[in-house]
């Protein structure tokens, strides 16, 4: 007499037979998981804590990454936890906590490497970025997409558990704005880096970390950002709606501590990010301080040509260049872009901010002005120690009376 095994079934009902199947027919072979860092005592007691905290098995490993992501990874014998670096700057504990056990719940299943390989999968076919959907891609969500609703429900719980509903919702928000901002400087800083010594940054991560603490790294929701991860997350959906930039800044105090990392640590994280195989390394100390700001200044010369387009002639002062950025942004970029139908954004949307950081930045550094850190874009001390965030200048009428004018003096 024969016994029927009755497997459990994949979140939404989805069998295990059908799981393989759908993976078979679109999905790719198993690949080895990323590479990581053993992650610090702190960090690992923390996942433990979490886990027993809402129920879910605890991962074989908890490794860090370079990337700002926190991700879950299975095969049949191994659970990973795979923890990015650069959230343990700018999240909270709490937040920290909800996005963990967000993704231990991922793979709590017996079949966890079936679990994570068909998110992957409906992942890829959901892609917000495609214009159009290709066949393979339909088919694809039509065969998961019950699946991924119900584990995302299910994570989603898991997260509101650890931490409370509206840490949880805060948590993916940050994540997702700090996963951005980060592989944004981290961008901007290899290239400094290469154009002055052809090597490679190695302390990027600790870049990050002082521009975080120094307020150089300003967090906005936009509405996109926000329709797709209440979609994403629906059991958070009613708490992400309401957030504002106040509610997701980056500048925690609250942080997951990490211990100092050796310099081959450092390197292995600095590869996650970085776009180059360097055969070199140097760090922010070794670079000179007067190597710095010509990447700033060739970034305002830009501005200004587009300002003497508009005007007809050079701008008198870097005051008269901010001036036109704030009152003539829409003039600007008809006359720099004639050949469109209609400028690159809604005139809504137009935001002059980042440009006028980058105008008052080279004006200050001509004046003797420094970044506090050479990853600190738009937070400048004087040669006297006076400090100053222009993020906050910039959008801030009281303020930017004096600033303009200072702008409008000579050089000393």
């Amino acid at each position: 007499m024969s016994v029927a095994v009755v497997e459990d079934p994949l979140p939404g009902k989805i069998s295990v037979w059908r799981a393989r199947w759908v993976l078979m027919r679109y999905g790719r072979p198993p690949e080895p998981p990323p590479e990581g860092v053993a992650a610090t005592g702190h960090l690992l007691t923390l996942v433990t804590e979490v886990a027993a905290r809402v129920g879910v098995a605890a991962p074989d490993a908890v490794l860090l990454t370079g990337h700002g992501v926190i991700r879950s990874w299975a095969s049949r014998r191994r659970r990973l936890l795979f923890v990015g670096l650069p959230l343990l700057y700018c999240l909270t504990v709490d937040e920290v906590r909800a996005l963990v056990a967000h993704e231990l719940a991922v793979v709590d299943h017996r079949r966890a490497h079936l679990v994570a390989r068909l998110r992957d999968l409906y992942e890829e076919a959901a892609d917000p970025s495609r214009v159009e959907l290709p066949p393979r891609a339909a088919a694809v969500l039509r065969a998961t997409r019950e699946f991924a609703s119900a584990l995302e429900r299910k994570a989603d719980q898991a997260a509101s558990s650890a931490s409370g509903l509206h840490t949880a919702a805060r948590a993916v928000v940050k994540a997702d704005l700090a996963e951005f901002e980060f592989a944004d400087l981290a961008f901007d800083l290899e290239e400094q880096v290469w154009q002055h010594a052809a090597a490679a940054i190695q302390d990027v991560h600790d870049g990050w970390r002082a521009a975080i603490r120094a307020g150089a790294v300003i967090a906005t929701v936009d509405d996109d950002t926000r329709t797709a991860l209440m979609s994403r997350h629906p059991n958070l959906a009613g708490a992400i709606a309401p957030l504002t930039a106040a509610h997701v800044t980056l500048r925690a105090t609250d942080l997951v501590p990490v211990d100092p990392l050796p310099a081959a640590d450092e390197r292995a994280l600095a590869r996650h990010v970085l776009r180059r195989s360097p055969a070199e390394w140097t760090t922010f100390a070794a670079v000179p301080a007067t190597a710095w700001p010509g990447w700033v200044v060739r970034q305002a010369r830009a501005v200004h040509d587009q300002v003497a387009t508009l005007l007809g002639r050079q701008a008198t002062s870097p005051a008269e260049v901010v001036e036109v950025l704030l009152t003539r942004l829409d003039e600007l970029i008809a006359a720099n872009w004639p050949a469109q139908p209609e400028p690159p954004i809604e005139p809504e949307e137009l935001d002059a901010t980042p440009s006028v950081i980058v105008v008052m930045e080279a004006a200050l550094t001509s004046r003797g002005w420094r970044r506090v850190h050479p990853a600190t874009p738009g937070v400048l001390v004087s040669e006297s120690g006076i400090e100053c965030n222009l993020h906050e200048l910039a959008v801030s009428p009281a303020a930017l009376p004096d600033l303009l004018a200072l702008l409008a003096a000579p050089p000393v």
